[in-house]
């Protein structure tokens, strides 16, 4: 099965220039050859449709690779004893959990053979933003399988699950993601959003690459920091992925931004927004060590050098500013914050957090949550001198939230 983009470039090319290699002798013979094709509908609706058939062909390779992948994540809510749930289909409400009834449903990615789910963080908290007591995965099978939240992110609204295995059980059928880079995005891109939800809302919509992040921090600007695609998903779809046409993913389904983190809107119809995969990643990681359930700031935002210099767009200003040979770029403060009483500035370039070395944006989010609630030595570089400063990694405020 040739890849789906292979299939799309090679198709259009031939279909558009069918005398791009001809030569000058031959010209008229291949005018008359297109000439001839063109006045032959019926040949033309047969190359249209066997065309199509090989896009859907593509598409349907790229669904059975993704699929093994994506989970159902159904959370269940503790059912008061006494109450009756009137009103409502008994399969609809069919429990493997005594005394619980599903509550909310979203979907999932597998990351790795022990079990690990990147989801949404909203799906997993009831009323009052509290979390559920029982969580459960649906497999693209029918297997089902009970887990635990491990932790989560409410600023950029990511949950972290883990399938509870007994000795000797194995996760069947699922298939770790094959995971891509989402520095290889560029504008236009095929993508498509696959996602699992309860019932008949299975997701696999195809769209292109709308806008690029603006930059990888969300610390200022969440929106900023998504990649934004063309294709509308079910409200379950989110915490599902976003692939490339290799099957490789590239980001998770998110809902709009909000600056009220307790109230998360359904996707747009318009538009969906995806969390690179770098940032689920490397923010995952610190949270599985920490499980940590907060966000944790100092009230700045980041960039690292190369998104600094795709910024000015001026390489000249750029090299003419003084930096360090490594650090990332302080490019928006928030005050009063941790870092604004410290004296730190925007324009400042980060080097070092506790002794950690920051050379990317991702070894600064780290950063956040291995020490937070810590106060700890900060080094900088300003004006071609390394300073440093004491910071308190605090939690985040509700009023730095900005969508």
């Amino acid at each position: 099965m040739l890849p789906f983009a292979f299939v799309v470039a090679t198709a259009v090319s031939a279909q558009s220039a069918p005398c791009a290699a001809t030569p000058p002798s031959a010209t008229a013979a291949c005018t008359k050859s297109s000439a001839t094709t063109a006045s032959a509908p019926g040949a033309v609706r047969a190359d249209f449709a066997a065309l199509v058939a090989d896009f859907d062909a593509a598409r349907r390779a790229l669904q059975e690779r993704i699929t093994p992948s994506i989970v159902t994540v159904n959370t269940y809510i503790k059912v008061p004893d006494g109450v009756p749930y009137e009103g409502r289909w008994q399969v609809a409400d069919e429990s493997p959990f005594p005394g619980y009834a599903r509550e909310k449903v979203a979907s999932g990615i597998l990351i790795d053979d022990k079990g690990t789910i990147l989801c949404c963080r909203d799906p997993l908290t009831l009323e009052g933003d509290t979390f559920a007591e029982v969580y459960e995965i649906d497999t693209p099978t029918g297997a089902r399988f009970e887990c635990e939240l491990i932790a989560s992110e409410p600023t950029i609204n990511l949950g972290i699950l883990r399938v509870k295995l007994s000795e000797g059980q194995t996760l069947g059928d699922l298939v770790p993601a094959t995971i891509g880079k989402s520095e290889t995005v560029q504008l236009g891109d095929t993508v498509f959003a696959a996602a699992d939800p309860f019932g008949s809302s299975r997701t696999f919509a195809q769209g292109a690459v709308m806008a690029l992040p603006t930059a990888s921090c969300y610390q200022a600007d969440l929106t900023g920091s998504f990649i934004h695609s063309s294709m509308a998903i079910a409200p379950g779809a989110i915490g599902g992925a976003l692939v490339n046409a290799k099957g490789e993913v590239i980001g998770i389904l998110v809902p709009p931004p909000t600056a009220n983190g307790a109230a998360r809107p359904d996707p747009n119809p318009f538009v969906t927004y995806a969390m690179q995969i770098d940032t689920a990643l490397g923010v995952g990681q610190a949270l599985v060590e920490k499980r940590s359930n907060h966000s944790p700031w100092v009230g700045f935002s980041v960039l690292s050098q190369a998104e600094l210099k795709a910024r000015l767009r001026d390489d000249a200003k750029f090299d003419a500013m003084p930096k360090p040979v490594a650090g990332i770029y302080i490019d928006d403060l928030f005050d009063p914050s941790p870092a604004a009483k410290a004296g730190i500035r925007r324009g400042d370039f980060i080097l070092e957090l506790n002794g950690r070395r920051i050379a990317s944006v991702v070894d600064f989010q780290q950063s956040l949550y291995y020490f937070s609630g810590s106060t700890v030595p900060v080094r900088y570089f300003r004006d071609g001198k390394e300073l440093q400063a004491m910071v308190t990694i605090e939690k985040r405020p509700a009023e730095a939230n900005r969508p």
